[in-house]
C-alpha cells in the first residue's frame, strides 16, 4: 500500500513538473496564478503532488499516462516521446530527488531547470556500459 502511494506521488510530481510551463501560461491568462503558485509552494515544501494534480484537474490515466487539465484544451500532460535521445552519457534529474523526470539541454546548450524549485536539474553520469 505504501509503495503504491509512493509510485502515485512520483507519477503525480512528474506530471506536475512537466505540465508547469504550460500551466503557468494558462494561469496568467486566466488570472489564477496565485492558486498555481500556492500548489507549487506546497509540493516544493513536501506536500502531496497527487492532491495538487487533483485540485488542478490534471488527470492520471489508469494506463499511467497523464491526461490534460480538465475542461481546458491545449495543455498536454507529461509525454516526452517527442524528445530526441540524449547525446551525453548521463541524465539530468530532479534536484529535489522527488520525481522521475529526465531532461536534456536546450537548443542553446543551457541545462534544464526544475519547474517546481526553479533550480538547475542535476546531471547524473551514467557508466559507459549501461544502456539508455
Amino acid at each position: 500500500m505504501v509503495e503504491r502511494h509512493v509510485d502515485e506521488e512520483r507519477l503525480a510530481i512528474t506530471v506536475l513538473c512537466t505540465a508547469l510551463p504550460a500551466l503557468r501560461v494558462r494561469a496568467a491568462r486566466g488570472f489564477w496564478e496565485d492558486i498555481l503558485d500556492r500548489h507549487v509552494a506546497e509540493v516544493s515544501a513536501g506536500g502531496s503532488a497527487v492532491a495538487a494534480c487533483r485540485e488542478l484537474a490534471l488527470d492520471l490515466r489508469p494506463d499511467g499516462r497523464p491526461g490534460t487539465r480538465g475542461g481546458e484544451s491545449g495543455i498536454d500532460g507529461a509525454t516526452t516521446d517527442w524528445l530526441p535521445p540524449p547525446v551525453l552519457m548521463g541524465d539530468y534529474v530532479c534536484p529535489l530527488r522527488r520525481c522521475a523526470r529526465r531532461a536534456d539541454r536546450d537548443d542553446h546548450g543551457r541545462p534544464p531547470r526544475c519547474a517546481l524549485s526553479d533550480e538547475h536539474m542535476t546531471f547524473v553520469r551514467r557508466a559507459a556500459d549501461q544502456g539508455p
